[in-house]
């Protein structure tokens, strides 16, 4: 028989071999195991020391003898129930250890157009709506063979994109496609910059003579105060 499945369980492999000896022998010595599973005497007594222990097998003596027998099978659904008990008694304490733990900040850079598409792509993958500050429009332009299958998934998927605008011209325009709404800085506030703020990731993207640089921060908190500094540009605009 396979020992893979008893593996699974907890058992090495030798335990496996040996429990499976004894239930195709019965009762027999440690010389019949030996003998039967072809393992070397020093890993057989260590294997019956351990399955014993787990009351998987036992054994009684005949004329000065041990001779080992497997406790019966459903003796092992008794080893599985046991450590179901250990785990759920463990639980409280891995839960609370789990929690107290520092969340990474995971950063990735992203150079040129394909590094822009990708960023776009994280995105849709992130699935929530989307607030810009800074935004240009360039980019319709600058990748005019990916942004219109974004933007037919995007709104399929109904994600708005939410902007602060660096030009007014540009926002009068893009405000009135689907899904678009927002605000425009007064006059004098352009960057060469836009902030990407989507569900737990925000993406800076640097436009330096039309070639964009850009990395993604992957953290909730990071997220969570961007979009708080949105929320109160965005309101007194």
């Amino acid at each position: 028989m396979d020992t893979s499945k008893l593996e699974k369980i907890g058992l090495t492999k030798n335990q496996s071999i040996i429990y499976l000896t004894l239930l195709k022998l019965g009762s027999t010595t440690v010389r019949g195991i030996i003998k039967e599973s072809g393992l070397h005497s020093s890993r057989v007594y260590e294997s019956l020391e351990k399955l014993e222990s787990l009351g998987l097998i036992n054994y009684v003596i005949k004329d000065f003898k041990k001779y080992f027998q497997a406790a019966d099978p459903k003796t092992l659904l008794d080893h599985i129930e046991e450590k179901r008990e250990i785990v759920n008694q463990l639980l409280p304490e891995l839960i609370k250890l789990e929690n107290t733990k520092k969340e990474e900040i995971n950063v990735a850079v992203y150079k040129g157009r394909e590094g822009l598409k990708t960023i776009h792509s994280e995105m849709l993958k992130e699935g929530k709506d989307m607030y810009l500050i800074g935004a240009k429009g360039i980019i319709f332009s600058e990748l005019p063979y990916f942004m219109p299958n974004f933007e037919r998934e995007r709104r399929k998927r109904k994600l708005k994109f939410v902007c602060i605008w660096d030009k007014k011209e540009v926002k009068d325009k893009l405000v009135k496609w689907p899904l678009f709404e927002g605000k425009s800085f007064p006059q004098g506030f352009e960057s060469n910059t836009v902030v990407n703020i989507f569900g737990d990731k925000v993406a800076i993207v640097l436009w330096k003579d039309k070639y964009p640089n850009g990395f993604i921060i992957d953290n909730k908190d990071v997220s969570y105060s961007f979009k708080k500094w949105f929320e109160f540009i965005y309101k007194d605009l």
